[in-house]
């Protein structure tokens, strides 16, 4: 089951990011690569740790999060900056993005956590920079994957990758919990 799923997500993946060679400008497609990498990401870490009921919560989480941006956006009808369509708010993109860096952070911890942060705020920027979405929208989309993430997802007890920095020397640690 877990290969199967695992091949669906890649194969997914692989289409949805052909669709996205039309974008516009670097920034918009480094975006939208980054918008669908981190949950790529999310799930790969997840069966590289053997974490079967992880993955169904990123995939559930994910699910409900798009599934509450199209109610969104099909009742709120807010107009986008650059006027092509009614569907601004919330950001989609957005969501996407910061749902998976949620879930990276809960799982992995802050090791894992402040890059994919930073990461989905790129995809933030970019989605205003393009004029698709204001501040408002891509902060709606950002809380909305945050907090759909933090209800379906468990903290990770069991295996954890950790990093530290002295200045000169860097530390990393594999952490495993005694049986």
């Amino acid at each position: 089951m877990t290969h199967n799923l695992s091949k669906l997500i890649l194969s997914a993946c692989m289409g949805l990011l052909s669709l996205q060679a039309h974008a516009l400008d670097s920034i918009t497609r480094s975006a939208n690569i980054v918008t669908l990498g981190l949950p790529a990401f999310a799930a790969g870490m997840s069966l590289v740790n053997d974490d079967t009921a992880g993955l169904v919560q990123l995939v559930k989480s994910e699910a409900v999060t798009l599934g509450l941006v199209e109610v969104l956006k099909s009742t709120i009808h807010e107009t986008r900056p650059n006027g092509k369509d009614d569907k601004s708010f919330p950001s989609g993109h957005s969501a996407v993005a910061f749902s998976a860096a949620q879930y990276l952070q809960t799982k992995g911890g802050w090791e894992y956590g402040v890059p994919a942060y930073v990461a989905a705020s790129f995809v933030a920027y970019a989605r205003v920079d393009a004029r698709e979405h204001r501040w408002r929208d891509v902060a709606a989309g950002a809380a909305t994957g945050m907090l759909t993430t933090y209800y379906f997802t468990d903290e990770n007890s069991g295996r954890r990758l950790s990093m530290g920095w002295t200045g000169r020397s860097a530390l990393f640690q594999f952490q495993q919990p005694l049986k």
